[in-house]
């Protein structure tokens, strides 16, 4: 778990590279190059994160000279989660051949990767993209950010999760009401989407109303930018097809016709990869290209 104390997450990490290693019949020193993706602001090129909102522990931790403990001769970059798994849509997937195009991933928080120029694009700081704290209600819920109705807290995994769990209290679904029994009294957002699956209206109403939300950010970031592509991934984009269809009906809903007659959005060809793929390629250019 990420929201753990920075050490123990990072030793678990060293200890399952070096199993790797061994299994391909290698040691520490012929590793030359690592790539680290991180959920929060990632400073660049320094890779601080800066008041992660998921990750307190975390602030202003120098993760690559504590890798660099165990890992001397290994180049490291540290960036933000979403703009590696960009990366890797660019390098390795749907991406390839598109110049413009934004990366969402949906899971416990949601952020977007720009690819402007067939390039990452970071910002100033490195916070580009930082498409979970817009806010959607003014009088919505306190987001981990200190803010009310952002973008994440009203519409990611967790909020998907917790309308379910109140849908099934309340009566309104059988389905996830006998999910919730055989689990322990919870439900996950990959719960909501199998009722959903299934037929259960509630779950599609929650699932609908998350995809209304983000598909309205996007509208907003379509006009403004103009991209070409919108990949989804993350562990919520597997819920299936309601979520991508809601996406896509409020963003060309509420966008020019002129800034979609090109758009197309999907899902991630790479899926769970996407960010395996970013790593590896932004470790390989640090490398020949140390940032």
């Amino acid at each position: 778990d990420v929201r753990d104390a920075p050490e123990q997450v990072l030793d678990r990490i060293n200890e399952l590279v070096t199993e790797m290693l061994g299994q391909q019949g290698g040691t520490e020193i012929n590793l030359v190059g690592l790539g680290i993706g991180v959920p929060g602001p990632v400073q660049f090129p320094s890779g601080f994160l800066i008041e992660p909102p998921l990750m307190p522990a975390w602030d202003s931790f120098p993760i690559k000279d504590y890798v660099r403990q165990k890992y001397p001769s290994a180049h490291t970059v540290v960036d933000n989660d979403v703009n590696i798994m960009a990366i890797g849509e660019a390098r390795a997937g749907g991406g390839r051949g598109i110049d413009n195009f934004f990366y969402i991933k949906i899971g416990t928080g949601i952020g977007c990767g720009v690819i402007a120029r067939g390039e990452i694009y970071r910002g100033s700081d490195g916070t580009a993209g930082d498409v979970g704290h817009i806010c959607v209600d003014y009088n919505g819920p306190v987001c981990h950010c200190g803010n009310s109705g952002c973008l994440e807290i009203m519409a990611a995994g967790p909020a998907i999760a917790i309308r379910g769990q109140e849908a099934a209290q309340n009566g309104e679904s059988k389905i996830m009401a006998k999910r919730m029994d055989n689990n322990g009294g919870r439900l996950t957002a990959e719960d909501v989407g199998q009722a959903a699956a299934a037929g259960d209206q509630a779950a599609i109403h929650i699932i609908a109303d998350s995809g209304k939300m983000i598909g309205r950010v996007l509208a907003g970031l379509v006009n403004f930018y103009n991209p070409r592509a919108i990949f989804i991934g993350g562990g919520v984009s597997k819920i299936g097809h309601h979520l991508l269809s809601t996406i896509r009906q409020a963003t060309l809903k509420r966008s020019t016709a002129l800034s979609t007659r090109s758009l197309k959005i999907d899902y991630s060809k790479l899926g769970d990869d996407a960010g395996v793929y970013g790593a590896i390629w932004l470790a390989i250019e640090n490398v020949f290209v140390p940032v």
